[in-house]
């Protein structure tokens, strides 16, 4: 009978929903078991937890490549260093110039004129610094009752046309241009006197035509596009006139300032 109630009351408490079986004495008497390993799963109650995800650390992508160099190098300064060296500076740096010709380059002294009654007459003038290159001697003479004056002549023309192109020892944007013979005082006279009208552009002006192996580049290949190169071309010509035009192929128009003016010699 004793195994039927017992049978009969787990039954009752699966039904239930729950199991609370013990054994031991039926006086109540307390279990003598001193085992205190109570966890299942180690005996320092301890456990990892089976949910733990780990990242794997990477390094991150890599930057991306620079923009493709597509632009032309300009040119945006021309100055005397020395009477016969004139410095170019460009937007980047510039190839080596070893194989350059120099024959591109062409210097004029460039003027546009116009007539104020005559609005036909425009045109823009380029003349080689040649004619205008030469020394100018003056010495003093005295008459014998005490007046004296200064007598000038000039020398025989210079010829002021590029010899070679040199890279500039400290500026990898930078060109040397060496001329055949120097800039006279007269020369820079005469452009100085001619300059400064706003209404009539002038001044001594570089050409350059570009083409060939033997051009500037820039350290990617992208050549230095041609700025006045018409006046190169004609290179046997100590004229050039172009009606009705403003420097039409000078882009840009830059004036090379001219430092190297003689005092005028007193009256």
């Amino acid at each position: 009978m004793l195994g039927l109630r017992i049978s009969r009351l787990v039954h009752a408490t699966l039904a239930g929903g729950g199991l609370a079986l013990t054994t031991g004495c039926p006086s109540g008497g307390q279990d003598t078991d001193t085992d205190t390993d109570t966890d299942s799963t180690g005996t320092d109650g301890d456990s990892d937890d089976p949910t733990t995800t780990v990242t794997p650390t990477t390094d991150p992508p890599p930057p991306p490549p620079p923009p493709v160099d597509v632009t032309p190098p300009q040119l945006i300064a021309v100055e005397f260093i020395d009477p016969q060296i004139l410095r170019l500076t460009f937007t980047e740096a510039i190839a080596p110039v070893d194989d350059v010709n120099p024959k591109r380059f062409r210097l004029s002294v460039g003027r546009y004129q116009k007539n104020d009654y005559y609005d036909d007459y425009r045109r823009t003038i380029y003349s080689d610094p040649e004619q205008y290159n030469h020394q100018q001697y003056c010495k003093e003479v005295c008459y014998d009752y005490g007046y004296c004056y200064y007598q000038c002549y000039y020398g025989p023309t210079l010829e002021l046309d590029p010899l070679d192109v040199l890279a500039d020892a400290y500026n990898p944007a930078q060109v040397v241009l060496l001329l055949t013979q120097p800039a006279t005082p007269n020369l820079c006279n005469l452009i100085n006197a001619i300059s400064g009208d706003p209404e009539r552009p002038a001044g001594l002006l570089l050409h350059y035509a570009d083409g060939g192996a033997a051009q500037i580049t820039d350290l990617v290949g992208i050549p230095l596009a041609s700025f006045g190169a018409s006046w190169v071309k004609e290179g046997n010509n100590p004229f050039m006139y172009v009606d009705d035009l403003k420097f039409p192929e000078l882009n840009p128009f830059l004036p090379i300032p001219c430092p190297f003016e003689m005092p005028v010699p007193p009256p």
